[in-house]
C-alpha cells in the first residue's frame, strides 16, 4: 500500500479539546496492548508504510499524555513495571564492611549518629523542665476534676530531664543500646511535644541497627549457621579426644606360678626353756 503524500503547505493545528475530552484523554489505559505480529504479510509491508504509521501515531493522544493549554501533548508519564523495579535493587551500604566492623558498628554510634542525640538530648531536657513548670501553673484547683498531684508532675518532669541527660552521656560514650533506651523514656515529662522527637530519633537509630544486623546475617548465615559451626567444632574435639587423647595403659606384669593347692599344716612352736636359777 503506497502512503498518501502530504501536502507541502503548513499543517493545520489540531482542534482544541474541551475540558471533558481532556479529562477522558488523561485517564490511564487499562486495556492490554495488542501484540504486534512478528511475521506475516503485514510485516512485509512495514518498511513501506513505516513513515505513514509513525505520522499516524503522532496524531494520536496517548492516555497518559499531559495536554497543554494550546492542545498539544507535552509529555507522558510511564508507570514503572515490576521488571523495571527489579532491575535496580537497593544497594546495601554495609556490604563493604567486614564482620568485625559490623559487630563494632552495631554496638557503637558513628559520628553522624552521635551528632543527633547530642543535639536532641539537651533540647528534650530543657523542654521537660519548661513544660513541667507550665503544667504546675496550669494545674487546676485541689478538688477540680482535672487536678493532678503536683508531686507527680515534678517527679515526672525532673525524672524525664535526668533521663534526657543520660541520652547525652550515652551518646558521648557511643553506646547505641543505652542511647535508644534513654530516648524512649526521656520524653514523658513534656508529653507529645517531647515524645515525638525522642521516639523518631530512637526509631532512626534502631532502623540503622536493623540494617546492619541484616547485612551481618547475610555474611555469617545467622544464628543457625553459628550453632551448626559450634556443633561441628564440638564434634571435631570429641573425635580428636577419642582418637589420640586417651592415655595408653601400662603393660600388665607377668603372672607367676599358680599357688599350691595342697594343705600344709603349720609348724609347731617349741616352748622356750626356763631360765637357769
Amino acid at each position: 500500500m503506497t502512503p498518501v503524500p502530504e501536502p507541502d503547505g503548513p499543517k493545520a493545528p489540531p482542534p482544541k479539546l474541551t475540558l471533558g475530552q481532556r479529562l477522558l484523554a488523561a485517564l490511564p489505559d487499562l486495556q492490554r496492548a495488542a501484540p504486534r505480529p512478528s511475521s506475516g504479510p503485514s510485516s512485509a509491508s512495514a518498511p513501506a508504510g513505516g513513515a505513514a504509521g509513525a505520522s499516524a501515531d503522532d496524531d494520536v493522544i496517548q492516555p497518559d499524555a499531559v495536554i497543554s493549554a494550546g492542545g498539544r501533548t507535552v509529555g507522558s508519564s510511564r508507570r514503572s513495571s515490576p521488571a523495571a523495579r527489579a532491575a535496580g535493587p537497593r544497594v546495601d551500604p554495609y556490604a563493604a564492611m567486614s564482620v568485625a566492623e559490623l559487630r563494632l558498628a552495631m554496638k557503637g554510634l558513628d559520628p553522624t549518629e552521635r551528632r543527633y542525640p547530642l543535639a536532641v538530648g539537651p533540647l528534650i531536657a530543657v523542654l521537660d523542665l519548661v513544660l513541667t513548670v507550665v503544667a504546675l501553673h496550669t494545674n487546676p484547683a485541689l478538688h477540680h476534676k482535672g487536678h493532678t498531684n503536683p508531686t507527680d508532675i515534678v517527679a515526672l518532669g525532673i525524672g524525664s530531664a535526668v533521663i534526657a541527660g543520660l541520652v547525652v552521656v550515652a551518646a558521648m560514650f557511643r553506646r547505641r543500646s543505652l542511647t535508644i533506651f534513654a530516648l524512649l523514656f526521656s520524653g514523658y515529662g513534656g508529653g507529645v511535644v517531647t515524645l515525638i522527637p525522642a521516639w523518631v530519633l530512637a526509631g532512626f537509630l534502631f532502623i540503622r541497627f536493623n540494617r546492619m544486623q541484616k547485612s551481618l546475617t547475610a555474611k555469617t548465615g545467622g544464628p543457625a549457621a553459628a550453632r551448626a559451626d559450634a556443633a561441628e567444632r564440638r564434634a571435631a574435639r570429641l573425635e580428636q579426644r577419642r582418637q589420640g587423647g586417651r592415655r595408653a595403659k601400662a603393660p600388665a606384669a607377668p603372672a607367676g606360678p599358680p599357688p599350691n593347692k595342697r594343705y600344709t599344716p603349720p609348724k609347731p612352736v617349741r616352748p622356750k626353756p626356763p631360765a637357769p636359777d
